[in-house]
């Protein structure tokens, strides 16, 4: 149970934040198995991908990626 509360609390705080460099969360909905999170949609691919695939990145490199 209190991996949920922290979890909800998260979930809580960014949907309180609007930032353009922070996905926004639209909106969150909760079953009795499940927590369902809209955001909005990122393109571009998956972080862990592009680490796998050229196993160091620069600082300059990792902000060009995160921007």
């Amino acid at each position: 149970m209190k991996n949920i509360n922290s979890l909800l609390n998260e979930i809580s705080v960014l949907a309180k934040l609007d930032h353009p460099n922070i996905i926004k969360l639209y909106e969150y909905f909760i079953d009795d198995e499940n927590i369902y999170i809209v955001t909005e949609i990122c393109r571009g691919g998956e972080l862990f991908d592009r680490i796998v695939e050229h196993e160091f990145f620069s600082e300059l490199q990792a902000a060009k990626i995160f921007r």
